[in-house]
């Protein structure tokens, strides 16, 4: 059985990834380089990444021991 230290790293490992992709492909689909060059557009959605993935790590680090027991304890 996973221990919930284990289940916490990979929890808030997978948010990361997924939120990263998620942030990406917005950033594909909308993101205009109109007065800013490709460089500075894509600048500014890594650094919005980064501010956005840090928020849902929190997030994910609060809530993945509740994940863990709703999983795990109905194993039981």
């Amino acid at each position: 059985m996973i221990d919930i230290r284990t289940f916490s790293k990979r929890f808030m490992l997978w948010t990361a990834i997924i939120v990263a992709v998620i942030i990406a492909a917005l950033g594909l689909l909308f993101g205009k380089v109109v007065e800013a060059t490709l460089a500075e557009e894509i600048g500014k959605w890594v650094v919005m990444g980064i501010f956005i993935i840090g928020i849902f790590e929190v997030f994910a680090y609060i809530l993945a021991p509740f994940f863990y027991h709703l999983i795990h304890d109905k194993k039981k």
